[in-house]
């Protein structure tokens, strides 16, 4: 795994993501826990588990993703 911190290139766009998914749906803060644990979880068994380079995340950098994903779906909110 290549050696990263908590900020990537992706950050921005877990933001933009769910800001527009609370803006502009009607998803309750119950699924949106779900869905972006879920899939911070699918990201950590694709890289485990494959050679590719697509999630190459450290572990702090996907915390940060769960906080840039709840900052986004919290302002969206507003």
């Amino acid at each position: 795994m290549t050696a990263m911190g908590p900020f990537s290139a992706y950050s921005p766009v877990h933001f933009l993501i769910w800001f527009l998914a609370a803006k502009y749906t009607k998803l309750s803060w119950k699924w949106f826990f779900v869905l972006s644990i879920v899939w911070e979880i699918f990201e950590f068994i694709v890289s485990f588990y494959s050679d590719s380079s697509f999630f190459p995340e450290s572990n702090i950098n996907r915390f940060t993703d769960i906080i840039f994903n709840i900052a986004g779906f919290y302002l969206g909110r507003r």
